[in-house]
């Protein structure tokens, strides 16, 4: 009897344990799958939607911060820059700090990026505005409707993560 007793306790415990194993498991498993460019990123909590970036910046030039937003585009010619979507439902520029480091140029649309850097506004020439319509694959009768320098939310980022990126996501020089 006492055999019986302890062998019971044991097969309770040991199955106990088998629950709440695979219950942690479930719980703590996320099919997100992160791929770094720039600088690293080495904690993603803590960090904050692109659209609060414009209130941060009311007391300030520059705001400093870990962000998190959708994308919405990649600079097509070298993954430089990408855009993500902003307060009001606008698009926000990110430009890879120094162009030290590139994203992918297709495939991110609708991926989730984290990226860490300095939130700013900036004016944004003509030239300049003509240029990422280039890059981005605008036909010529939307880069020559440009006529008007722009004042903008832009972010400058010197690490970036993004959720997914489909294996084989072509980068600069392919």
């Amino acid at each position: 009897m006492k055999t019986f007793v302890c062998t019971a306790l044991s097969l309770l415990l040991f199955a106990s344990c088998a629950v709440d194993s695979s219950e942690e498991t479930a719980a703590s498993s996320d099919p997100t799958v992160w791929t770094a460019y720039g600088e690293p990123i080495v904690d993603l909590s803590g960090s904050i939607p692109a659209e609060e970036a414009a209130s941060m910046l009311e007391s300030g030039e520059r705001a400093s911060g870990l962000f998190e937003a959708e994308i919405v585009q990649s600079c097509m010619t070298m993954g430089c820059w990408m855009s993500v979507k902003g307060p009001e439902g606008d698009t926000v520029m990110v430009f890879m700090k120094d162009h030290a480091f590139f994203v992918p140029k297709d495939s991110l649309h609708g991926k989730r990026a984290v990226f860490t850097g300095e939130a700013y506004y900036d004016t944004v020439s003509v030239e300049l505005q003509k240029h990422l319509l280039e890059d981005a694959g605008a036909d010529q009768a939307s880069i020559d409707a440009v006529s008007q320098p722009v004042y903008e939310l832009a972010f400058e980022a010197s690490g970036v993560q993004i959720a997914n990126v489909p294996a084989g996501a072509p980068m600069a020089g392919e």
